[in-house]
């Protein structure tokens, strides 16, 4: 509980004790002449000094009721501001909190470069934003449910997210998550039309973006293709092709979905673009060491971007600036490698 919160309930237990109290002790000393009712109101005029006088019959008559009533004021009426000042910090604060909360997130959003947006924290969206988050990328999502950002944020306090809560297409909600210099856009939103919209606001903010779209209707695929999407993938054509494989490669999925959910290492299968530091590990993959050097395991390797793929490449296959590698290793061991040969 919140000190805030804490405040609050102590004000309301003693401003109900007041009133309690305060209407037992008329009904005391009025020797039960007055219903409680009647003594519970009494207090209630005098502690809110709302004038109406003494309500009573017979009140200025009875000995100690001017008195009990003087203590009242006294105490009671500082009992109702001490709730009353904490209820409006209460709403206060709270309300500061969220602005000052808004802003700081608006400025690390501006701060942020080589980031992803993604748009949806649904069913795909959330599972896009968490496995992002293990791998250490930063991700600004956008969703209109607060409260699943809040879960995601609360889940991974150490990594680089942040959000904004509204709807993705809004431009106004949307400009804000700084696409000018993101490196990637995940459309995840559940309508293709939706996911349309947003993939030609990013490809006109940033042309060089990659971006991914989420597409229900195959027939959609071409459209948010020449849209400008660079990939489209169809959440119900990857469900078929996995329960496929479930079927007949059933030790593969198991191998890979235990992979993704080990918890002592975050090994995933990743892509390296080599730069030109590549150049002083040599030039082939026997002379770059890369299980000595980085502890990875490489899958494949294609020249450039159109060169055809060499899957399980031996140790004589050509590296230099410009190719890429599938490689088999742990975020940490990926982060090394693309420092080392950037």
């Amino acid at each position: 509980m919140s000190p805030l919160v804490k405040r609050l309930v102590i004000g309301f237990v003693v401003l109900l004790v007041v009133v309690l109290g305060g209407g037992a002790g008329y009904y005391v000393i009025g020797d039960g002449e007055w219903s409680f009712n009647d003594c519970v109101y009494m207090t209630v005029i005098t502690v809110t000094t709302v004038g109406y006088g003494e309500v009573l019959d017979g009140m200025d008559k009875v000995q100690w009721a001017r008195g009990f009533t003087t203590l009242l004021l006294v105490f009671g009426t500082g009992s109702i501001v001490y709730f009353a000042s904490t209820v409006t910090a209460f709403i206060i604060e709270g309300d500061l909190r969220n602005v000052l909360f808004l802003s700081k997130l608006k400025k690390r959003m501006k701060r942020m470069k080589d980031h992803v947006v993604v748009c949806g924290a649904g069913a795909t969206g959330r599972n896009v934003i968490e496995e992002m988050l293990k791998t250490g990328t930063s991700v600004i999502a956008i969703d209109m449910n607060e409260v699943e950002l809040k879960e995601i944020a609360n889940k991974y306090p150490k990594a680089d997210f942040t959000y904004l809560v509204g709807d993705a297409t809004d431009d106004d909600v949307l400009s804000p998550a700084n696409i000018a210099n993101a490196r990637g856009f995940v459309a995840a939103l559940p309508q293709d039309k939706d996911n349309l919209y947003l993939v030609i606001s990013a490809r006109l903010a940033n042309p060089a973006l990659r971006i991914v779209a989420r597409c229900a209707e195959l027939t959609h695929i071409e459209k948010l293709k020449k849209a400008g999407a660079d990939a489209v993938v169809s959440p119900n054509f990857i469900g078929g092709m996995r329960m496929v494989s479930e079927m007949i490669r059933p030790a593969v999925v198991r191998f890979l979905d235990d992979m993704l959910r080990d918890k002592r290492a975050a090994y995933r299968i990743e892509e390296v673009r080599l730069g030109d530091k590549v150049t002083e590990m040599g030039t082939t993959l026997a002379e770059a060491k890369i299980r000595e050097r980085f502890g990875m395991t490489v899958l494949a390797l294609s020249a450039n971007d159109k060169a055809a793929w060499v899957y399980n490449p031996d140790g004589e296959e050509k590296i230099s600036p410009g190719a890429t590698l599938v490689v088999l290793g742990s975020a940490e061991q990926v982060k090394t490698m693309r420092t080392a040969t950037a």
